[in-house]
């Protein structure tokens, strides 16, 4: 961990913290959109790391009040330290300084509702990279949680696991929008803080380390990835009734949306109380490796 590195960042306010990082991708990018609300780069890695450049606190501490305890490896202020998220922050900068170059998302106002995202999926409602396999924001708090929210593809969720990431639940990050409006797959990673919008806000630093060295090893692996599509997690309504009027929608993907007319072959999914059907195309990529679960259906 580089102690003066995330001090420093932490005692920088929202609008400095956006000008060190947009000089930053300015010299490693060659393509990158800059706003009040976001900067965006495309790097030579298809994966792309999020993190937000806001907290919660109304001004940043001074760098006298860090209290370090090197034997925990803990990193505190009693003023609050904003590690979430910038913590997230250091370690794509960190992820940098070891060479990688992967697409990068910085927002503003995640702490606010993700007025960042809202506002970088106006501008862009479609990925604007060439190839991009998952997004990964850097936003959570533990040790190695990882969260997805409503994005339910099982195979990317097994894919991250077995990097050291144990499966966690969450309720918002700015993934939560931007991963279903461009239909990319996207998790939550831990970056090592706890108690996070306190003042006893703190972080522990190998947890934070470890987190980079798991991340590299993701990013190494980048190449031979495949391209993780947003899987929308079901959500399984019940009818207030067993009445034979009851009936599910059967002519339209689920996943995808795409419609099910006679000559498109499509698949009913049995889900106790709860059938669906989806396109071939969506079966092949997230049923075919499970086919007890799935029934041809025409």
């Amino acid at each position: 961990m580089d102690l003066d590195l995330i001090k420093k960042l932490c005692t920088l306010n929202e609008v400095q913290i956006h000008n060190v990082l947009f000089n930053i991708v300015k010299k490693k990018y060659k393509k990158y959109w800059e706003s009040k609300e976001y900067i965006m780069a495309e790097g030579d890695i298809p994966i792309c790391l999020l993190a937000h450049m806001d907290t919660v606190f109304p001004a940043p501490p001074a760098l006298d009040d860090f209290i370090y305890d090197p034997e925990k490896t803990i990193l505190w202020s009693p003023r609050g330290s904003g590690f979430d998220d910038l913590a997230g922050v250091y370690v794509i900068m960190e992820l940098l300084l070891k060479g990688y170059k992967p697409h990068l998302i910085f927002t503003h106002g995640e702490e606010l509702g993700g007025i960042g995202a809202h506002e970088l999926i106006t501008v862009h409602p479609e990925c604007p990279f060439e190839e991009c396999s998952a997004l990964i924001q850097l936003d959570r708090a533990n040790e190695k949680d990882c969260v997805f929210y409503n994005c339910d593809n099982d195979m990317f969720t097994r894919h991250i696991e077995k990097y050291g990431f144990d499966l966690a639940w969450g309720t918002f990050s700015d993934i939560s929008i931007i991963a279903p409006a461009w239909g990319i797959a996207a998790v939550n990673l831990s970056v090592g803080y706890l108690d996070e919008h306190t003042v006893a806000e703190r972080l522990v630093c190998k947890w934070t380390d470890a987190t980079i060295e798991k991340v590299s090893k993701i990013l190494d692996d980048a190449g031979w990835m495949p391209k993780y599509l947003y899987v929308p997690k079901i959500i399984q309504m019940k009818p207030k009734s067993s009445a034979p009027s009851f009936s599910f929608d059967m002519d339209s993907c689920l996943i995808c949306g795409r419609a099910l007319t006679p000559d498109v072959f499509s698949h009913l999914i049995s889900d106790e109380e709860f059938p669906y059907c989806v396109c071939q195309e969506c079966y092949d990529a997230y049923y075919a490796w499970d086919e007890p679960n799935a029934v041809p259906f025409e």
